[in-house]
């Protein structure tokens, strides 16, 4: 049995302004008991409405607020709908049919820019096109002249994913199993890396959907018009409100991928709706260093400033 919560935390907190009115002139007036929670309700001095400071949206639902939220953050982690609901009983007890998440998130799918990442990933395994991969231009062999190169810095930070590269990497006396090994090892234990080797494509109409959109050359002078753009993220992260893209390089401090990790940003927001180059940030790392940028900036064209 689940206990019933006391009150919601967003009904007992003081309301600020009376929805109907405006005034400030609040007092505490009952409470409304609901299936799972009692909730708190205000009256205004001013005109007299009692009302539940909740949005619209949520005033009529059987949950609390708090589970809803929690629900659909798994959900844009990149959890299942199984996986998050079996999370979701064992984080607050409450047992959540799937087809009750699968509403919530279609509900509030405008107010998770993260919501399309988790769908793309799911559906990743039958969408591919898995054709496109042979003979494509491979964006980690992309030449960096649709970049600003004025606008080519990139800002050295501590992160936790050089930590475990120089935990994992000793370990792996095969060079060319490095990345696999890394990739397993931070899938399983890093909790902000939702996937790893994630193919991305651009097909012709995509590369000049792209182009006409930022205003750049992506496609080589000497490939023909239907060429194809390929490639892999080694890891794929959420976390601190953006998408983040990394690359492990064990030649970090020489091989600088701003091409490549800036393709791979941008074919993302044509695989994901609703994701924009504003909410990503690109990273490549190995044991001793990780090195940052925002792929917006690099375009030009006034690409940061959006």
């Amino acid at each position: 049995m689940i206990p019933r919560i006391g009150s919601s935390l967003y009904t007992a907190k003081h309301p600020g302004r009376c929805p109907n009115c405006g005034s400030t002139s609040l007092a505490r007036k009952g409470s409304r008991t609901k299936k799972f929670e009692t909730i708190q309700r205000w009256q205004c001095a001013s005109c007299g409405r009692g009302f539940t400071p909740a949005p619209p949206e949520l005033r009529a639902k059987t949950y609390p607020l708090r589970v809803i939220l929690d629900a659909v953050t798994l959900y844009n982690l990149g959890y299942t709908l199984a996986e998050a609901s079996s999370k979701l009983k064992t984080r607050s007890g409450y047992r959540v049919p799937s087809s009750t998440l699968a509403a919530w998130i279609t509900e509030h799918r405008e107010l998770t820019a993260f919501a399309g990442l988790a769908d793309f990933l799911e559906a990743v395994p039958s969408r591919c096109p898995h054709d496109l991969f042979q003979g494509s231009a491979r964006a980690s062999e992309s030449a960096p002249a649709f970049l600003d190169r004025s606008r080519m810095i990139a800002r050295q930070k501590e992160n936790f994913a050089t930590r475990l590269a120089q935990l994992v990497i000793p370990s792996v006396g095969d060079n060319y199993r490095r990345h696999e090994t890394l990739q397993r090892f931070m899938l399983a234990n890093d909790s902000v890396t939702l996937a790893v080797e994630v193919p991305i494509w651009l097909t012709s109409a995509d590369i000049r959907a792209l182009e006409r959109e930022h205003g750049i050359t992506l496609r080589s002078k000497d490939l023909p018009a239907d060429q194809t753009i390929t490639g892999h993220i080694d890891f794929l992260q959420v976390r601190n409100g953006a998408v983040h893209i990394l690359d492990y390089k064990p030649d970090a401090r020489t091989n600088r991928p701003f091409a490549q990790l800036t393709i791979y940003a941008l074919a993302l927001t044509r695989l994901v709706p609703g994701l924009r180059l504003f909410d990503i940030k690109c990273a490549w790392f190995n044991e001793e260093q990780y090195c940052e940028f925002y792929p917006r900036t690099v375009l030009g064209n006034g690409q940061h400033s959006h």
